[in-house]
């Protein structure tokens, strides 16, 4: 249905969790030709002590979904929408029109795989909403993907990431009153204000540039930009990105 897959990392029921899917499914849904949501939950041979996969693991983790995808599309015409590595498992979620004599039609894919534990099951989910409330990433998820995209670039250009450096943040608020109570806040963590602009768009014509060195490591990065994430939300704003230089060690 669409092809625009990615990660992240969050919690899922206090457990350490990855979890990936097709984001572009989320201007398809609810599919009311698939209202059915069939899942298989696969165990890990070899969990990291997170619960997380390991690398051994991956070519054989991939041969499943691959060989899952390819039966229940010709079998239940189900479509793979993500999944979620948690707690020694991967969990598989699909929609399809139908579901019955599911596990037959596993247990059939899995004995190729010998050793693997797998359990399975379905129900009917017409709004779909397991992908839209468990898998879908909330805001402050979807800005860690963004941050993990930025990171990937720097680190394709040779930077480790371990130097410190200024960092530039842009957020864009709906009045001047609202853009100055921020500034007034963030300058209390040590940010520095670089320019104000009225360059946004739609409801949010006031922005601010503000600075900092800072690390850029993803941990304490997405930490520093969550911060400033719910700090303009409070003061009723919308936190736009982020920029820095090249630190290139090659």
């Amino acid at each position: 249905m669409s092809n625009e897959w990615d990660f992240y990392i969050c919690n899922v029921n206090n457990q350490l969790a990855s979890v990936f899917l097709d984001l572009g499914l989320r201007k398809l849904v609810p599919d009311r030709d698939k209202p059915n949501l069939l899942w298989v939950w696969v165990q890990l041979k070899w969990p990291r002590e997170d619960g997380l996969s390991a690398s051994s693991e991956f070519e054989a983790l991939t041969a499943i979904e691959e060989k899952l995808n390819e039966t229940l599309d010709e079998r239940f015409g189900a479509v793979l929408c993500g999944g979620i590595t948690t707690d020694g498992r991967r969990e598989f979620y699909y929609y399809g029109p139908r579901s019955d004599g599911l596990e037959p039609v596993v247990g059939d894919v899995m004995i190729k795989f010998q050793g693997y534990e797998f359990n399975c099951g379905s129900k009917v989910d017409s709004e779909w909403r397991q992908y839209l409330d468990v898998l879908y990433p909330s805001g402050e998820d979807q800005q860690r993907i963004k941050n993990r995209k930025v990171l990937d670039v720097l680190q394709q250009k040779n930077d480790t990431l371990r130097t410190p450096r200024d960092v530039s943040h842009w957020i864009y608020f709906r009045t001047e009153t609202d853009r100055e109570e921020f500034r007034r806040a963030v300058s209390q963590l040590e940010y520095r204000a670089e320019s104000d602009t009225q360059t946004g768009s739609g409801d949010f014509p006031f922005g601010l540039r503000i600075l900092r060195f800072q690390s850029v490591m993803p941990s304490e990065l997405d930490d520093a930009v969550i911060e400033l994430c719910r700090l303009a939300e409070k003061h009723r704003g919308d936190y736009d990105g982020w920029e820095t230089q090249v630190i290139s060690n090659a």
